[in-house]
């Protein structure tokens, strides 16, 4: 696939360049949207189905049935079930995305919206096309002003320097709370356009698997089923998992592999690590989705009745 222009992006969230259409798809150039406030109505697939617009009173998500997965990019359900008849999706960087496949995500599941939360180094890695009908809404940490080099620290001899396993995961999630404003405004976005949408950063693990549980708390899923939405990432990752350990892997001790695949693989104590640190900072889950996400009751109704079947 023949890449892009980089995306330009302020903190925030801001504007991107165009990248290249592939012949004989739905992908185009396009202007990517910064979410400053509200994002207009504008899916073809129509508005997500109602419920009342308090919370107490909205379809509650249904989380009962295995994911569906789809594309080597690993295109799932937010809170798992079928791909059809869902409304919020996650999933890894589409950079390498067909024409096949995106004719299905905009077609078929009427994906009108895609948040890009990668910042700009990872998207001047691997710049994705945008999917004609579909806006592209860009968005990226408020603090974060260096460029990511984790890859070239998962090496034999050097790795070490992380702590022990899972350690350093843990103080990243910690860190979200404070540097990701993004999940406020992608969450306030969702519930304003009530309409089909995909979430994604690199891998669709880490940044990606906050927000979605965060998404799924604030909407009054049960929190056994937001811990097992985000671990459902090993599953739908778990070739990728395999490939990354075999090639970072090579020449490292056993406790070198153990640190390894704690970055490589989502862990419930990373997710716990999260919103202890919501605790710790806001008092309580409800005082941060309040405070510090902006979550109106109603708008929080709209999402829970997004992730209803």
């Amino acid at each position: 696939m023949s890449g892009g222009a980089d995306a330009a992006r302020g903190t925030g969230g801001a504007t991107g360049s165009a990248a290249a259409p592939l012949p004989g798809s739905p992908l185009s150039s396009g202007t990517a949207v910064p979410v400053t406030g509200e994002v207009a109505n504008t899916h073809p697939g129509g508005p997500a189905p109602g419920g009342d617009p308090i919370l107490g009173g909205a379809p509650a998500p249904n989380l009962s049935t295995p994911s569906e997965v789809f594309g080597g990019f690993r295109l799932r359900a937010v809170g798992g079930g079928p791909l059809r008849g869902a409304w919020i999706f996650r999933s890894c960087e589409l950079a390498r995305i067909s024409g096949e496949e995106a004719a299905f995500l905009v077609n078929d599941l009427n994906i009108g919206a895609v948040y890009d939360i990668r910042n700009q180094w990872e998207v001047a890695a691997h710049p994705e096309p945008y999917l004609m009908g579909a806006k592209t809404v860009a968005l990226e940490p408020s603090t974060e002003r260096r460029r990511k080099d984790a890859q070239s620290r998962l090496v034999a001899g050097v790795i070490g320097e992380y702590g022990k396993p899972e350690e350093r995961m843990r103080l990243n999630y910690r860190r979200y709370v404070r540097e990701y404003p993004l999940i406020g405004a992608a969450l306030r976005s969702l519930a304003s356009e009530r309409r089909a949408a995909l979430v994604h950063c690199v891998n669709g693990k880490d940044r990606t698997g906050v927000l979605c549980a965060v998404l799924l708390r604030a909407s009054g899923a049960h929190a056994d089923d937001v811990m097992a939405d985000y671990l459902a990432t090993n599953a739908a990752n778990a070739e990728r998992i395999a490939q990354e350990a075999a090639r970072l892997g090579a020449g490292m001790t056993d406790g070198e592999r153990e640190i390894l695949l704690s970055f490589l693989e989502a862990r419930p104590s990373y997710l716990q690590a999260f919103f202890d640190e919501v605790d710790a900072l806001y008092g309580s889950f409800e005082r941060y989705v309040r405070d510090g996400l902006r979550l109106t009751d109603a708008q929080r109704g709209s999402l829970a009745a997004l992730l209803a079947r």
